[in-house]
């Protein structure tokens, strides 16, 4: 597969351990490809029971989550709760794309994970990859410190509670 574009420079670090979570088998296949590629450590999961103690061990630098759009197939709805109330879960950069049906950023808002930033879908794969490393950069060690509300959630896909 050729370069992809806002793939992490090689370095003698390691990769940066990203977590991928969906119901769709297709689209986690591809995540991990693509985020492999980019020189990423990726694990794909499934959104529903045992994720939440599967993030627990894994302790990835970030997760990306993707719950479904339908509020009522709660699963990646409840596990957000779970990511947002658990403290050793609740410091980890959380990218969570849902589609822009004029509902999601709400649902999100009211869930109130910290360090998290909104993503409305359709994107490319290009758009995800340099959300994950914005992400991943506003939270460095020079943020660890930054108590959590100093990391309000961010909505850089243009919807209008930006």
């Amino acid at each position: 597969m050729s370069a992809v574009k806002g793939a992490l420079p090689m370095s003698a670090s390691l990769p940066p351990r990203v977590a991928v979570l969906d119901d769709d088998q297709t689209i986690l296949t591809l995540l991990h490809e693509v985020l492999t590629d980019a020189g990423y450590e990726a694990h794909t999961l499934r959104a529903g029971s045992g994720a939440h103690e599967v993030l627990r061990t894994l302790a990835p630098a970030a997760i990306v989550l993707a719950p479904a759009a339908d509020p009522n197939d709660a699963v990646g709805w409840r596990l957000l709760a779970l990511l947002a109330r658990d403290p050793a879960l609740r410091r980890i950069p959380l990218l969570v794309c849902v589609p822009d049906d004029g509902h999601a950023a709400e649902r999100v808002t009211a869930l109130r994970p910290p360090r998290s930033t909104l993503l409305c879908t359709p994107v490319t794969l290009d758009d995800l990859l340099a959300h994950l490393e914005r992400l991943l950069d506003r939270h460095t060690d020079a943020h660890a410190t930054l108590p959590l509300q100093e990391h309000p959630l961010r909505y850089p896909c243009g919807h209008p509670l930006c």
